[in-house]
């Protein structure tokens, strides 16, 4: 017989582990996943985006620079304040 998963348990350690180190900075390396995600997808301007745990916003940066609209979700609040960040710092660049 298994033992039942605490899957509130398991979360909030997910969640203290991705939050534990910057992941943020290390996520920017990969910037070139989201930009080859969004050419793979075809996005066109204009078309609603969902990036479901999209950490620093590596693919939402790449849909919104293609002129999509973005909303972005991750239970990972400080990732996503660096997302919000990073596309202040990009705007209208």
């Amino acid at each position: 017989m298994s033992t039942p998963i605490d899957l509130t348990a398991l979360k909030n350690r997910q969640m203290a582990s991705w939050a534990s180190g910057d992941y943020a900075v290390i996520g920017t390396t990969l910037q070139i996943v989201g930009e080859q995600l969004a050419e793979a997808c075809d996005l066109l301007c204009d078309e609603r985006v969902l990036d479901m745990a999209a950490g620093n916003g590596n693919a939402t940066l790449a849909a919104a620079r293609r002129g999509c609209h973005v909303t972005s979700t991750d239970y990972v609040a400080v990732l996503l304040e660096r997302g919000e960040d990073r596309a202040r710092e990009n705007a209208w660049k």
